[in-house]
Formats: C-alpha cells, structure tokens, sequence
C-alpha cells in the first residue's frame, strides 16, 4: 500500500510541475507577445503566475533554459494554428508571415536565441533544437517541394533540397530584416519568392 501510495503521489507532483511550466510558458510567451522581448523581465513572467523569480527558475533550470522553452512553445502553437495542408504550404506561411507581423517580440526572441544556439561552441541543449529544427525543417520542406514539382505547381530546374533551404533562409532573414526596419514587407517579399518558384509558362 505504501509503494502504491509513494508512487501515485509522484505521479501527482509530477502533473503538478507539468502545470506549472504549461502555465509559465503560456503567460511568457503572451508577455513577450505584447510587450516585446527586451521589455518582458523574468520578474513579469513570475508576477503572471503569481510566483518568486526563484520559483520559475526552480522548474527551467536557467533564464536562458527559459528562453529556449518560451521559443520550443511558440513552435508548438504556431504548427496547431497553422497545419500544413498539402497543395496550400507556401499560402500558409503567407499566413504565418502575417501573423509573425503582430508578434515582434517573439520574433525578436527567436533570433536572438537561434543566434545564441549558432555561436555555442560546445554542443548546448540550445544548439542541439536549432539544428534539429533545422534539419527537420528542411527535411520537411523537401518532400512538399518535392510532391508539388511532381503536381506541377512549382518549377523542377532546381533541386527540392535546394529550395526548400531557400524558403527558410528567405523567412529567417525577413524577419531579421522587418526587426531591424518595419518597412521591410515580409509578405510582399516572400509573395516575390513564390512567383520565383512558379513553373515557366
């Protein structure tokens, strides 16, 4: 009975911490949302859950730990909000692109910690995401290009590992780009790259 009880109770403190980072996440990711990345203090993230700075951190490990949690989060809810549909993938990063308009500062927190994770000189847990991310990005990109060459909605001179290495480079360096200078148009700019991409006629 007391193993039984030892281990439900476990269970129990485990679902709670659960909770708990699902909470921080959810209220950081939603701060920096609204009020920027640079403005957004560790002090506001444990205000919002009605923590100590102490006490989030218990469960993250470090701030930069956090950071890198915060930007995994925005991954996950940007790939819920906008599915992959076969035949409309280059409209829905149309639509992600404007969406990421109205979040500077998870934008900016994106490259502020992918360019962390690129100048890590020892193989980090912020270094491994970036470039699983990227790989799998890639990855996945590859087989859409791949599939809508065959449909014939985009043109087959070039190799679908190659494109889809492009489509991110030209997202990332946008939105690196519109940070540093709002008149930049991210969708006008990636809508140039799609008719680039277009089959000749």
């Amino acid at each position: 009975m007391a193993e039984k009880t030892s281990v439900a109770h476990t269970r129990g403190a485990y679902a709670k911490t659960e909770r708990l980072r699902q909470e921080v996440l959810d209220a950081a990711l939603k701060l920096v949302a609204e009020a920027g990345f640079d403005l957004t203090t560790l002090q506001d993230v444990a205000d919002s859950v009605g923590r100590s700075k102490a006490g989030v951190l218990h469960h993250f490990g470090s701030l930069d730990n956090l950071m890198l949690e915060i930007v995994k989060h925005r991954d996950g809810v940007n790939r819920q909000t906008f599915p992959t549909k076969e035949g409309a993938e280059l409209d829905t990063v149309l639509k992600l692109v404007a969406h990421n308009a109205t979040v500077p500062g998870l934008i900016g927190l994106f490259s502020v910690v992918s360019a962390l994770a690129a100048t890590d000189t020892t193989e980090t847990g912020r270094r491994e995401y970036f470039t699983q991310l990227y790989t799998r990005n890639r990855s996945a990109w590859t087989a859409r290009i791949a599939l809508s060459q065959e449909k014939g909605r985009i043109r087959t001179d070039l190799e679908p590992s190659a494109i889809a290495t492009l489509i991110i480079a030209t997202l990332d360096g946008l939105q690196t780009q519109w940070l540093l200078d709002s008149d930049v148009d991210m969708i006008v700019h990636f809508r140039a790259l799609i008719q680039l991409l277009a089959p000749a006629k």
